[in-house]
């Protein structure tokens, strides 16, 4: 079951970094969309960011850990869901989950909808008793997540060099 939570802790540490970049960089790629208000688009990227450091925060305090999952996993549907509607009206145009340039894909729905599982079965999940056993579970669900971006970029790019020669 930890590895649940490990996973959950993945997709808690993707809305930090997403919503400092999304802070840090502006919300244009969203805007541009035109799917959302922009006040809802202003509240979204104050919110993402808060709701995974809530959810990391209370996993390493290890005290309340499961009532920060459930918004977790809410957020991780909604992007589910709105990644669908920007694939179907849209097309394969960036997302603005990470950066401005990877666009769309089937594959960021599945990662979206697996973290949104993983948040929500996390509320089930006990923290390990020991604050260092749990601080030390946040850095491999860093390198995951991590891993879940470079795959999921390789993954969008993969065929677009095909016209170079040797």
């Amino acid at each position: 079951m930890i590895l649940i939570a490990d996973v959950a802790l993945a997709g808690a540490v993707l809305l930090v970094v997403a919503g400092v970049r999304h802070l840090t960089r502006g919300d244009g790629t969203l805007r541009g969309h035109g799917l959302l208000p922009p006040w809802l688009i202003r509240c979204a990227v104050l919110a993402e960011p808060l709701i995974g450091l809530a959810a990391i925060a209370t996993w390493v305090a290890g005290d309340g850990t499961r009532y920060a999952w459930p918004a977790a996993a809410a957020w991780h549907a909604a992007l589910a869901g709105y990644l669908t509607v920007l694939l179907r009206a849209r097309g394969r145009v960036p997302c603005g989950c990470l950066d401005a340039v990877t666009p769309a894909s089937p594959l960021k729905i599945a990662i979206a909808v697996l973290l949104s599982a993983a948040s929500a079965a996390a509320c089930a999940v006990p923290p390990p008793p020991e604050a260092l056993t749990r601080l030390l579970h946040v850095l491999p669900a860093a390198f995951a997540a991590l891993l879940a971006v470079v795959a999921a970029d390789t993954a969008d790019l993969a065929g677009t060099s095909g016209d170079r020669g040797p």
